[in-house]
């Protein structure tokens, strides 16, 4: 009787780490980035952090937590969730596509790559920026701090929110109006960047 109790307790413990274990999912991958490829990602609720560094690799974790699917069900099953991934001569692509997850990436990006970014819900962070990027967020927040001395081109949108560009020594145009602000900037620098926000606020910083 003793191993009986035993041997059920030992199968209930297995089928609720099984269980918490499908609600939560990390992805690592490293990938080898060649020179003129640049970085394209897409995904629906969640938030990433961008550090730009030397070399050729890309390094990519993201942490994937499932949602509660409703009144009466547990959190989404994110076992069967993958990265998927598009290479291309001039592009890598990344993109989780899927509802009722939130999702959290860190993200080691070659410097020589220019980034495109696109989040439904939640924020984007850069550091360290040293190329273009164009970042797109419908609601939450886009901060981006840079090492070079100047761009070519900053513009700035958000709907309803803040926007500030600082650090920089060439034309500053702002404006606002009621709860909507653009901010732009024109320098002799290389690079561009674009950033909009339907609902939060943008940095840009130096």
């Amino acid at each position: 009787m003793k191993k009986l109790a035993l041997a059920m307790t030992l199968i209930a413990a297995s089928i609720s780490t099984n269980l918490y274990a499908a609600d939560e999912k990390r992805i690592t991958e490293t990938l080898t980035m060649n020179q003129g490829q640049n970085l394209e990602i897409d995904f629906p609720v969640g938030s990433i952090e961008i550090i730009t560094v030397d070399g050729n690799e890309l390094s990519i974790e993201i942490e994937i937590e499932g949602k509660d699917e409703g009144w009466f069900s547990k959190n989404r099953d994110v076992s069967n969730i993958e990265l998927n991934k598009r290479v291309r001569d001039n592009r890598i692509s990344l993109e989780i596509d899927e509802d009722n997850l939130n999702q959290e990436w860190v993200i080691k990006v070659p410097k020589s790559a220019a980034i495109d970014i696109e989040v439904g819900v939640g924020s984007i962070e850069i550091q360290k920026l040293e190329n273009s990027v164009d970042a797109d967020v419908g609601v939450g927040s886009i901060r981006i701090d840079t090492v070079l001395d100047d761009f070519k081109r900053i513009d700035l949108s958000t709907g309803v929110g803040d926007t500030s560009i600082k650090g920089f020594s060439g034309d500053l145009e702002s404006s606002r109006n009621i709860v909507s602000s653009e901010t732009s900037y024109s320098g002799n620098g290389e690079y561009s960047i674009e950033a909009e926000v339907g609902v939060g606020d943008i940095k840009v910083r130096k």
